[in-house]
């Protein structure tokens, strides 16, 4: 089911939407202070051109936080803080799209996924999508090695 899902949100909404963001990501790229928001703006195409079955988890709970360098972390809390304005507004327009979807029943599916991208938008420095498997397992992991302790 979640692979038909997919396929139509690909035919019509997903190609388009994932064309956009890689073009956005290769203008960032262009210069090196957006190379962190060019790699973020390459999960976002990869959410948004299949978001069915997948997950937006933070490199902290994916990696550990222990394994993530402080420099990242602050360096990813530096350029969150500089995208906030563009992030605030794509997340407004995303929850407006979702609020459009859930008036009727058949787009509920549709208004989760806006949600979901629009709280990857916020603060997309340091978001990874992976799909619910690598989420679950690496929630596990985590798990395991805090117990360990």
């Amino acid at each position: 089911m979640i692979g038909l899902f997919n396929v139509i949100w690909f035919i019509f909404v997903g190609c388009w939407s994932a064309l956009c963001y890689l073009l956005l990501s290769g203008l960032f790229a262009i210069t090196i202070v957006g190379l962190p928001i060019a790699k973020s703006l390459l999960q976002f195409a990869k959410l948004t051109a299949f978001p069915y079955g997948k997950e937006i988890i933070r490199e902290t709970e994916l990696k550990g936080a222990e394994n993530v360098s402080g420099a990242r972390k602050i360096g990813g809390l530096i350029v969150n803080v500089i995208w906030f304005p563009i992030g605030l507004f794509l997340t407004c327009g995303y929850i407006f799209a979702a609020l459009l979807c859930f008036i009727t029943i058949i787009g509920i599916p549709v208004g989760v996924v806006f949600i979901r991208m629009g709280s990857f938008c916020l603060t997309p420095i340091g978001a990874k999508v992976v799909t619910k498997k690598q989420a679950y397992a690496s929630a596990v992991a985590n798990e395991l090695e805090r117990r360990g302790r």
